[in-house]
């Protein structure tokens, strides 16, 4: 089987190339504004472990608004953006090689979200797919040039561990694409591979991560020991939180469990990178993004730091309550789970660029469906005329108990 040109692949370029030239303008006034700013950028870029796989995806499903694809990436763009943020477990390279080894070796995709981002750049949604999802793994190509068969009913996060032969994180995000892309037909602009280290590094150059643990928590396998209470975690903690499945309060050590711990993370590192306005200090910023950036894997375009830049620039003013977290849907499968009926329609309004609702937003809250005003004048709203009626006659309520973290 020979690969096929995408059909997108022109204006994919046409739209990042153009990217770079006003990003990197907004970036060279961000960083330092002298000849600071070239060290920086080369220490920066040489970080980034960077694959162009646009061989490898064969045919692709449609971008969301091509007709503007050539459009530089700004907050006047006018195009949403899909990225696929994978957590690799390879224990490969310092820091990743003190968590043991995979049960099979290699290494899998134990986190994977699409990280929409809409064309106004107001809204953030994210999506996180169980790697335990039996899904379809389409033909996919080998750095050799050869295509692996079609695989059905098979665990998804294998889709990255097939394509890894050979340890090439390039082919495994490539064949986590286009199993992606063959269960949502959402069109992905690139990836980010993020293994155990880059994680760590992410965290502590925060400052760490400020998080409430209602109860303590102990997971031997994950190197977590936390105490109850609002606490900051730093890059070790935060990872084992993320990881966390056995001993854990009120879990059922399944992955789609820990899945809402990762979100519930994530939605804090969001609250956490906002707050520190980075953008107006400067060698904060250079930090956090050398430590970011120190064993990142993209693709060719998302590497580009200037791409980097304009896009975090484009999002400097979201507001948290528009970064939502949401779970594909599912029905359960034994120990496994497929995508449900209704999984089709969040991925409709990621196709369409439109909002979803979501299960958690980034300012820690469950966002709640707003009320339909009744406007028929048929008096089945708020303002209906009721006869009177005595009050029911009800028990005390039981005191709520006070959380923890207040």
């Amino acid at each position: 089987m020979s690969a096929r040109t995408p059909r997108h692949a022109t204006s994919q370029r046409g739209y990042f190339s153009r990217a770079r030239g006003v990003a990197l303008s907004v970036l060279s006034v961000v960083l330092f504004g002298t000849s600071a700013f070239a060290i920086a950028y080369n220490d920066i870029q040489g970080n980034i472990d960077r694959h162009d796989i646009t061989d490898y995806l064969g045919d692709r499903p449609t971008a969301a608004g091509s007709d503007v694809a050539d459009e530089p990436l700004d907050p006047a763009a006018g195009r949403p953006i899909n990225i696929l943020v994978l957590g690799s477990d390879t224990r490969a390279g310092e820091v990743n090689d003190e968590y043991g080894t995979t049960p099979e070796g290699g290494q899998r995709s134990d986190t994977t979200m699409i990280a929409h981002i809409s064309a106004d750049r107001q809204r953030v949604e994210v999506v996180s797919i169980p790697r335990d999802s039996l899904v379809t793994i389409p033909s996919c190509r080998m750095g050799d040039g050869t295509w692996t068969a079609p695989q059905y009913d098979a665990m998804f996060n294998s889709a990255f561990a097939m394509g890894a032969d050979g340890g090439d994180l390039g082919t495994a995000a490539a064949c986590t694409m286009r199993t992606v892309e063959e269960l949502t037909d959402v069109y992905i602009d690139d990836f980010v591979i993020v293994d155990f280290a880059g994680f760590i590094n992410v965290i502590d150059a925060l400052g760490g991560v400020p998080m409430c643990i209602p109860e303590p928590i102990s997971d031997r396998r994950a190197k977590l020991e936390l105490e109850a209470g609002e606490q900051v975690l730093d890059g070790r903690d935060a990872l084992g939180f993320a990881r966390a499945r056995y001993n854990v309060p009120g879990s059922d050590g399944s992955d789609i469990d820990r899945i809402g711990r990762q979100q519930q993370l994530v939605a804090a590192i969001a609250r956490e990178a906002l707050s520190k306005n980075l953008l107006t200090d400067l060698p904060a910023l250079y930090r956090f993004l050398d430590a970011a950036t120190s064993t990142l894997t993209t693709g060719t375009e998302l590497g580009s730091i200037p791409t980097l830049a304009g896009l975090a620039y484009s999002l400097r003013g979201i507001d948290l309550e528009n970064i939502v977290f949401e779970t594909m849907p599912f029905e359960w499968a034994g120990n496994r789970v497929r995508p449900a009926a209704e999984a089709e329609t969040l991925w409709q309004a990621l196709r369409e660029d439109e909002p979803i609702q979501g299960a958690l937003n980034a300012a820690g809250e469950e966002p709640t469906a707003e009320e339909p005003e009744d406007d028929t004048g048929d008096g089945t709203g708020d303002d209906a005329t009721e006869e009177p009626t005595a009050p029911p006659v009800t028990a005390e309520p039981e005191p709520t108990p006070t959380s923890i973290c207040g």
